[in-house]
């Protein structure tokens, strides 16, 4: 897998405060490729002095490194790749480990909101081919035209309830600051977690938000049972998205590396001839719209026109937060190799 041109960039979503970026790039030239996205920390928990979302990232960036080092030595047989599950169960483990070591272990199996997650997209040499191994929505590209990534539909439903939300305190009146603010507050807290007295305690507020936001996620995703989109209505993303990861009997249940193991659904690969391999791109979610040629100008050149078009993430690009004074929508990464 010999190099014949690579890009690669990465920055974190909180202006100026490129130590709190959570995305993680790994670069081994003729070895292999990842790009990895910590979960963002729900309550301020971390881990060798970080916070948990970068902890992961971190700690599965190092573990890659060590994998990719350890092909074909043979005294590091133990690591050689016999197959996604046990390599993904290797990975997860690191961050197992990390518990460990930070004498947690036992506060993180027992309560998911102390536990760091992340994603991984990683491309490796294996043999004659090029193997790529990924958990989580971050995607990649091959060839320019042939494009993998796997996003969860439990993010539709708290986007669709941020955007009904938005919808109804802006029919109010208010600016587009306390609309982004109201919306956060019940994506992130939950319908049931409201601060008493505030205009996102309202009963007849959260009435309506929540009987359109339920429509509008029946329309969008008809095979999701209502008590599902209900349950990620009245906890959010900080009380309730946890309950969704890495569980297999949720029609919203996804998967992500979190140190206490990953389902075999939730494993994506895709094995191709390295000699039908010109280009490979991989990147983070920060992305909303592939860029239309390869390289890192033509990534933020769709970044730009993304952000011009949506910036509260409320219209096209529907997500979870949206670009602010403070901060953009999200991390984003991209990272770009040419092998001819």
């Amino acid at each position: 897998m010999t190099m014949k041109h690579l890009e690669a960039f990465t920055l974190g979503k909180k202006f100026g405060h490129p130590e709190m970026n959570e995305d993680s790039l790994v670069i081994m030239p003729d070895l292999g490729y990842a790009v990895i996205d910590g979960v963002t920390d729900r309550n301020g928990t971390t881990y060798d002095g970080m916070l948990s979302g970068r902890f992961a990232s971190r700690t599965v960036r190092r573990a890659v490194e060590t994998f990719l080092l350890a092909q074909g030595r043979a005294d590091a047989e133990h690591l050689h790749y016999r197959g996604p599950a046990e390599l993904i169960a290797y990975l997860d483990g690191a961050i197992r480990a990390g518990y460990e070591a930070n004498g947690a272990l036992e506060r993180a199996k027992d309560d998911w909101k102390l536990r760091g997650g992340c994603t991984v997209m990683l491309a490796f040499c294996f043999g004659d081919r090029l193997e790529v191994v990924a958990v989580g929505d971050s995607g990649a590209r091959f060839n320019g035209t042939d494009l993998f990534q796997v996003l969860k539909p439990l993010d539709d439903v708290t986007s669709i309830l941020r955007r009904e939300a938005w919808r109804h305190f802006a029919g109010l009146g208010h600016d587009e600051a306390a609309c982004d603010r109201f919306s956060a507050a019940l994506t992130w807290q939950g319908t049931r977690y409201q601060q008493e007295g505030s205009p996102t305690a309202d009963a007849d507020a959260l009435a309506q938000i929540e009987a359109r936001a339920l429509a509008a996620c029946r329309a969008r995703l008809p095979h999701v049972p209502e008590w599902e989109l209900l349950e990620l209505f009245h906890k959010g993303i900080a009380h309730g998205q946890g309950d969704f990861q890495n569980v297999t009997d949720r029609v919203l249940g996804y998967g992500g590396l979190d140190g206490f193991g990953v389902p075999d659904k939730y494993i994506e690969t895709r094995s191709y001839r390295l000699a039908d391999i010109e280009s490979i791109e991989l990147f983070s979610d920060g992305y909303f719209l592939p860029g239309e040629d390869f390289g890192v100008a033509s990534w933020e050149k769709s970044f730009r026109y993304v952000e011009e078009r949506d910036p509260n993430k409320i219209g096209d690009f529907l997500s979870t937060k949206g670009t602010t004074a403070a901060a953009l929508t999200d991390d984003r990464s991209y990272l770009g190799v040419k092998l001819r």
